[in-house]
């Protein structure tokens, strides 16, 4: 019992508003070394958490990697979770670097999802991903939790090598399903439910899940999570709180996808 114990104690919940319950997050490599630290910052020499200074296997295979690091995190997907749609690293200085994944633990229903397509990362592969110019996200909607070893990497020549010669199985990938304009509307029902039970946040969830689930594009060029919240508001008698929200998910929109700030502005302009 002390062991499990023990390492379900290293677990934090950093991000609740970018995921639902259940992702968990412990740090080997940041820029302080702080346990609790979970800010991304440029890094080109990363200090060891107390964590990882516990773990002396682990911290031995990321000093020898050869990989330049700018941090290191173990990430946890409990059964069920899903994060919202978004990007990475999007405040930090333009330079090449990939996120690389190791997955520990997983089962065959745990994904990186980009927009219309789930990807499966099997165990003993080592997956790559560019978190600022790929819109993400990942899921496990399977029965056990998902644990992967990441690997925040400036390109450099042994990472250039496993790129130059990188391959991708045709096996892990999963296109999604088509979003239909009847599934849009039953989402958006049901979340229009919860909303009537006062369950704001089930709610919210049940349209943000929809990009792991659906190729939002099939139905609308693109289409987002977040566009299906504002119509989901829309439909609501304007009070305080849910204009709050509506608010939140539009610059949360403008985060993740850039380019409708600029759309937005001059839709506002023509008026």
């Amino acid at each position: 019992m002390a062991p499990a114990l023990e390492l379900e104690s290293i677990w934090q919940e950093p991000y609740p508003e970018y995921g639902s319950d259940g992702l968990k997050v412990a740090t080997l490599l940041n820029h302080t070394g702080e346990q609790a630290n979970f800010d991304y910052h440029d890094c080109v020499s990363p200090n060891a958490t107390p964590l990882l200074k516990k773990l002396p296997s682990l911290h031995n295979f990321l000093k020898e990697s050869g990989f330049k690091i700018m941090g290191s995190r173990l990430l946890r997907l409990d059964p069920g979770t899903f994060l919202h749609e978004h990007r990475d690293f999007v405040y930090l200085e333009d330079v090449p670097r990939y996120r690389l994944h190791m997955p520990l633990v997983t089962n065959d229903q745990a994904f990186i999802t980009s927009p219309g397509l789930n990807v499966h990362f099997k165990k003993g592969y080592l997956w790559k991903l560019d978190p600022k110019s790929t819109i993400h996200s990942a899921c496990n909607f399977g029965p056990t939790p998902r644990i992967h070893l990441m690997l925040d990497c400036y390109v450099e020549e042994k990472l250039q090598s496993l790129l130059d010669n990188q391959f991708l199985d045709q096996d892990a990938l999963h296109a999604l399903p088509a979003l239909t304009e009847s599934l849009r509307q039953e989402l958006l029902a049901q979340a229009n439910q919860a909303l009537q039970l006062e369950n704001l946040k089930a709610a919210e969830e049940i349209l943000l899940a929809s990009f792991c689930k659906y190729n939002l594009f099939a139905l609308e060029p693109g289409l987002t999570t977040y566009d299906l919240l504002t119509e989901l508001f829309s439909r609501q008698n304007a009070s305080d709180a849910l204009v709050e929200r509506q608010n939140y998910w539009q610059q949360r929109l403008v985060e993740v996808y850039p380019e409708r700030k600029a759309q937005q502005l001059a839709a506002a302009g023509a008026k």
